[in-house]
């Protein structure tokens, strides 16, 4: 799979998303990178509105369907779309 977020290409393992994952907040913290959910509760609903609608990101971006076994990539970009899924 080819990730248009090149970071998440990298991710193979648990160790690789848990970095990425705190990159990911550094990148928050530091106003990198602009956090549309900022209460836990805004964030978890825009996970679970991504992760239903991401058949289309899928098709639309990656060009491929969503992978019936899902890897630590796809749970980082689950992240990475909450942060700004509105």
């Amino acid at each position: 799979m080819n990730w248009p977020d090149a970071q998440l290409n990298e991710i193979k393992s648990k160790d690789d998303l848990a970095a990425y994952l705190q990159d990911l907040a550094k990148a928050i913290g530091d106003g990198r990178i602009a956090l549309e959910n900022p209460s836990t509760v805004d964030f978890v609903d825009a996970s679970a509105r991504w992760t239903k609608a991401m058949d289309g990101f899928f098709k639309n971006v990656i060009g491929e369907p969503v992978p019936d076994s899902p890897n630590w990539a796809i749970i980082a970009a689950i992240f990475r779309a909450a942060v700004t899924y509105e």
